[in-house]
């Protein structure tokens, strides 16, 4: 997958274990914009093209990083991220044969390794503990190579044919240096020092990937220990060239908190489950203190995303408005200003892909920044919305208000190509993302033969975002006091409502279809994309029920999750990225839509199927996704060979499954939070939930399955508030 490598001749290239191979298993460090992926005996394996080594925006700063001992790799005994940016292994050594001919047996040296990553430094304590009754000599290598990799060559993706200049690492003591000056005139550079200094540092750099192998001799006598300490720090020096997009900080910009309201159940698995994905929140938090934004997802997403930024804010919406704040605020800023085809960037619209590598500063991808997502700029309008009515904040409206003016004249001058209400999309770029809603793949949109559909494509899902961003905006319109304007919106919504239930309506399947593709025919494959517009409202009250039962019919729904696509399809392949797969986030949004359709049994069925997955992920982390094989087939869910793990909706999905069940909204400019027909599954007795905001006022509840229903008590509240038991769940 990614780009091939072969070391010097100087490098002991060690044979790969199936953990080399394999990112499934990957042990993460991360801090702001620089992470550590290694594999679980803390190695980034020389060669590796499975996205293992060091980075820093978009590049890969270590390649490969191996420890030896006797020439052979030590044996893994624990594997443990002790906290975002710190991890830990402990290993051991197989049967070794020592140069003057003394077996020692396996298992009788220890080795602890300890990483730490802090700024752009990662730094790594080694110690070896003999437990031999003998005194024994230990060869010890480690084995470096840098080659400043931009992450879509790592991907495989983009392969640059005439690299900068790679210089031959440099040693100076205890130090050992790696350079690289990329053609975008940016001078990378990898520095590490040992503590103590190694007998001697090998290099190569006649090949493309430079590498290096320090070894130490070291005398061990009985029950004795020595540590070496290693440094690596990374660094990049703009030369002639601009600096890199960075996003100015406004004067109202305030810390980002991704945790704020608290939950605890009587579940212990799901609450550890719960607790790693607010881990992964903040591990995933990019940028800077002054101005952070939450990465897509590690390793390959790790810079900001417009759609998963927005999509992530708005799943954890109710437990973390700051979120929202931040993000909105910071996609306000990035939003488009000129008609600029070599980016699909058009004015008012939000971007999609902000990348900080060399491939994007010299424009070879067009993603330094890209605009190519057709539903960013109705996501950023509903998510503005929805920020409002959870927290009354009149002032960030009046703030974004120009941005908003923006987006809508957006929808009316680029996202609508024919007039005919919906919004669709096309690729302008010449390398561009051919297909422009959340399902980006190019086989994201087929028809029921297999063919793929042709732009321009109008998507199921991206109307029930128009029709949310458009009765959006008319709340928005009515708090700044312009009525008519709110008016006028939402008759816009309601005819937009009617067209898409007429266009897009499938009756012999009484389902909708994915997408109207260039003709303006209906791409009639059963996908999941229906159960985002079941979500925001744009389907008939008389559709939803069936709607949603078409949803978990077995066809779509593996037992653990409801897939990208209906397994029945000619295009299905339980194992395609978005042809079969299961999303965690893609079922969160379904799950909601489920809560407002009224279908709560089928909620619980879907909720107790995400809960059952993750028990067998690690760390009870949901991955980007994983594979759409039926629960029937092997039991457990089949995990995705490449997933980002962790990946932002993915972690904020279980604040919408939550949302759900508890049947939360808040209305904070009537003082109101609104609890609709909650039901927890039945593997939650209680749910106790703490400092829940609306508005400037905090309430506590405390949920309690009594039978086969629920209870709501309020536990205290803090601020000018009403609870209000409603029959509906409505979150317009």
């Amino acid at each position: 997958m990614g780009k091939d490598t072969t070391e010097a001749a100087t490098i002991v290239q060690l044979d790969a274990p199936q953990s080399a191979r394999d990112i499934r298993d990957a042990t993460l460090i991360k801090e702001r914009d620089v992470f550590l992926l290694t594999d679980l005996e803390g190695n980034a394996p020389l060669g590796n093209t499975n996205g293992f080594g060091l980075y820093l925006r978009d590049t890969r700063f270590i390649s490969g990083y191996e420890l030896a001992i006797a020439g052979l790799r030590p044996t893994i005994l624990l594997s443990s991220t002790r906290s975002q940016f710190m991890s830990a292994q402990v290993l051991t050594n197989p049967n070794l044969l020592l140069p003057d001919g003394r077996k020692v047996p396996e298992q009788t040296i220890q080795i602890r390794r300890y990483r730490v990553v802090r700024g752009n430094e990662v730094s790594e304590s080694l110690s070896f503990q003999n437990f031999n009754a003998f005194e024994i000599d230990l060869e010890i290598s480690l084995h470096l190579a840098a080659d400043f990799a931009d992450m879509f060559e790592v991907r495989g993706i983009v392969r640059l044919d005439e690299r900068g200049t790679m210089s031959a690492p440099a040693c100076e003591g205890s130090r050992l240096r790696f350079r690289y000056e990329g053609r975008d005139r940016v001078v990378r550079t990898t520095e590490v020092t040992f503590d103590p200094a190694p007998a001697t540092i090998a290099t190569s750099g006649a090949r493309a990937v430079p590498s290096a192998t320090a070894a130490y001799s070291v005398r061990l006598a009985p029950g004795a220990s020595q540590r070496i300490s290693i440094a690596v720090r990374i660094s990049e020096d703009h030369l002639d060239a601009p600096a890199p997009v960075k996003v100015a900080a406004s004067a109202s910009s305030r810390p980002l908190r991704v945790e704020e309201t608290t939950i605890t159940t009587s579940n212990e698995l799901f609450n550890a489950a719960l607790a790693q994905s607010r881990l992964d929140l903040r591990l995933l938090l990019g940028g800077t203190k002054e101005e952070p934004f939450v990465c897509a997802g590690i390793p390959w997403y790790a810079t900001l995303f417009g759609r998963d930024c927005l999509l992530t804010a708005q799943l954890d919406l109710w437990r973390s408005p700051s979120l929202a704040r931040q993000t909105l605020r910071m996609l306000a800023r990035l939003q488009g200003t000129r008609d600029d085809p070599i980016r699909d960037e058009e004015p008012g619209k939000i971007l999609h892909e902000l990348r900080r590598g060399e491939l994007a500063r010299l424009g070879l991808i067009p993603f330094g920044p890209y605009y190519g997502t057709i539903d960013a700029t109705l996501l950023w309008i509903r998510l503005l919305s929805d920020h409002y009515r959870t927290t009354a904040d009149l002032a960030l409206v009046r703030e974004l208000a120009p941005n908003l003016e923006a987006a809508l004249a957006w929808i009316d001058r680029f996202g609508d190509l024919d007039g005919d209400g919906f919004v669709e999309y096309r690729c302008r770029a010449e390398k561009g993302l051919v297909n422009q809603g959340w399902k980006d793949s190019w086989d994201g949109v087929v028809h029921s033969d297999g063919t793929v559909a042709k732009t321009p494509i109008a998507l199921v899902e991206v109307q029930g975002y128009l029709y949310a961003a458009l009765r959006g905006a008319a709340t928005l319109f009515d708090a700044l006091g312009q009525v008519d304007r709110a008016r006028a919106l939402r008759a816009r919504g309601e005819a937009l409502r009617t067209a898409f239930d007429r266009a897009f309506w499938m009756p012999d399947e009484e389902f909708y279809a994915i997408a109207l593709d260039h003709e303006k025919q209906q791409v009639r494959t059963i996908t999941s994309n229906p159960g985002h517009a079941l979500l925001s409202g744009i389907v008939p009250t008389e559709r939803v029920s069936q709607v949603a039962h078409r949803l978990l019919a077995e066809d779509m729904f593996s037992g653990f999750g409801v897939r990208t696509l209906s397994m029945r399809e000619r295009a299905y392949n339980p194992a395609g990225y978005h042809v079969g797969t299961i999303w965690p986030h893609d079922n969160a949004l379904i799950a909601l839509g489920l809560k407002r359709a009224g279908e709560e049994p089928l909620l619980n069925e879907l909720f107790t199927g995400q809960y059952e997955a993750v028990q067998h992920f690690p760390l009870l982390r949901m991955p980007e996704l994983f594979c759409g094989f039926a629960r029937t087939a092997f039991g457990v869910p089949v995990r995705y060979p490449v997933a980002c793990s962790p990946q932002a909706w993915a972690a904020a999905s279980w604040s919408a499954f939550l949302q759900a069940s508890l049947g939360l909204v808040a209305y904070a400019p009537q003082r109101e939070l609104r609890i609709a027909r909650p039901e927890l599954p039945p593997w939650l007795q209680w749910v106790e939930v703490r400092r829940l905001q609306v508005g400037d006022a905090e309430i506590d509840l405390r949920y309690q399955r009594v039978g086969d229903h629920t209870a709501v008590d309020v536990s205290a509240m803090r601020g000018d508030v009403r609870v209000a038991l409603v029959g509906a769940w409505d979150p317009d």
